[in-house]
């Protein structure tokens, strides 16, 4: 899996991050919401066996920018959107796992 860098910052180049979501959470065939996803960082390491994702963020630049860093074969599963998850409206019990990173 590639690294996504930032100037002067290199997140979970050893992958620690990815391991310790994987160990608590068992996401095959789940329905997940990702709060505050930015750009699909984490998204990325997590979606794969997902039934389905939407990350939502208040940020609408890393928001355009997260569908391109998508890989094709998660682009059918994965559905951003700019909201807040305050004010957002979601039907009960729609999602089996919501998860969040730097979001607090």
């Amino acid at each position: 899996m590639a690294i996504i860098e930032r100037p002067g910052v290199a997140l979970d180049p050893e992958e620690a991050e990815t391991r310790t979501i994987h160990d608590l959470i068992d996401f095959t065939g789940r329905d997940v919401l990702e709060i505050g996803c930015g750009e699909g960082r984490l998204t990325r390491r997590f979606a794969s066996g997902a039934r389905s994702v939407l990350g939502v963020d208040l940020d609408a630049e890393s928001i355009a920018l997260a569908p391109a860093q998508l890989p094709e074969s998660l682009r059918s599963v994965v559905t951003f959107q700019v909201a807040d998850i305050t004010a957002l409206e979601l039907p009960t019990a729609a999602f089996d796992v919501a998860i969040l990173s730097w979001s607090l």
